[in-house]
């Protein structure tokens, strides 16, 4: 599942990629309490470069969103689930808080946007 940053500022920081599995460039993850996007393809194990500034702009397609609770609704905070690499509108189990929505373009272009939060909050 690929993102896009709309607005870039570059903090990037350089971690150990331990989720078990190989990440590829524009992924959003989160790694402990770090949130971020993937600045390269990299093995399990490696280090790997996340940007992780804050408040960053992101887009998200909407096929990498889960049900919807809230219908993805302007100003609502969105969770993100390491395990099943969706976003969602809603707090579940395997979710960690990472952003707040700032547009929802569903309807028009199938993405929304979000402002992402400095750290994720599980």
């Amino acid at each position: 599942m690929k993102v896009y940053i709309e607005k870039q500022y570059n903090d990037v920081v350089r971690i150990k990629n331990s989720l078990g599995r190989d990440l590829q460039q524009n992924e959003f993850v989160v790694i402990g309490q770090l949130s971020g996007v993937v600045d390269r393809n990299t093995k399990d194990g490696d280090f790997v470069g996340l940007q992780i500034q804050p408040f960053m702009e992101i887009q998200v397609n909407g096929k990498d969103l889960a049900a919807q609770a809230n219908a993805y609704a302007e100003g609502k905070t969105l969770y993100f689930g390491q395990a099943a690499g969706k976003f969602a509108d809603a707090p579940a189990s395997g979710y960690a808080a990472v952003g707040q929505i700032a547009h929802n373009r569903l309807d028009a272009e199938g993405i929304i946007t979000f402002f992402k939060f400095p750290t994720a909050v599980a």
